[in-house]
């Protein structure tokens, strides 16, 4: 099995006290050990926290490729939006304890159909634009154990109503395999789709336009 993870020279290594090895060798040795049972899901809870980008990349790569050769169905429970992004299928989205959105990876991304889900979103530096100030989600999590009235986000929320601190909200279904909990699913959702699309038709004319320029210099 530490074969199987790339520890190097595996044999001589197999009585090695876990302070003989790296931060990511041991998160190999880990994953070995829940493999070694043989089982059909592979819960993955932050399993590249404290781990340097390189050695992120690696196990990651690494959980990619033995599910490949295992099967073995792998969940994935993480805060970082760029590991959801390259390592999923489907994303489910938790807000103090309870399921606020799930859909297809892709699908979640380009059309989110719910606020929080938009605002974490919204909290990811863009490289490529000049927007200032960082955003963030105002406000603070609430106490799990002492939630309020209503929907948990309410308080934080940019598009909450009276309803939201009276009701708890519906799970909407958006799609067949979209669903968000919002009394406002519907129309954060068709925002969403809309704004992805007007993002493609500008991306599609600015493609149009580097087209004509080339063909100008030719």
């Amino acid at each position: 099995m530490l074969d199987m993870v790339g520890i190097p020279d595996a044999r001589s290594r197999v009585d090695n006290y876990p302070h003989e090895f790296s931060g990511g060798m041991r998160q190999r040795v880990m994953i070995a050990m829940a493999l070694s049972c043989e089982p059909e899901l592979l819960i993955a809870d932050e399993p590249t926290t404290a781990l340097d980008v390189t050695i992120q990349a690696q196990i990651l790569e690494l959980i990619k490729k033995l599910k490949q050769e295992t099967g073995t169905s792998v969940i994935l429970i993480t805060h970082d939006l760029g590991v959801v992004a390259g390592m999923t299928d489907h994303i489910i989205v938790m807000y103090a304890g309870k399921v606020f959105e799930q859909a297809p990876t892709k699908e979640l991304f380009q059309c989110p159909g719910n606020p929080y889900t938009k605002g974490l979103l919204r909290s990811v530096p863009d490289p490529t634009s000049e927007q200032g100030a960082l955003y963030q989600i105002p406000g603070l999590p609430p106490d799990v154990a002492h939630l309020p009235p209503g929907c948990p986000f309410a308080p934080r929320c940019e598009r909450a109503e009276e309803i939201c601190t009276r009701e708890f909200p519906p799970f909407v279904q958006l799609t067949n395999e979209h669903f968000s909990l919002c009394h406002f699913a519907e129309e954060v959702y068709a925002k969403s789709c809309k704004e992805r699309d007007e993002r493609a038709s500008v991306a599609s004319k600015g493609t149009v336009m580097e087209q004509s320029e080339n063909v100008l210099d030719i």
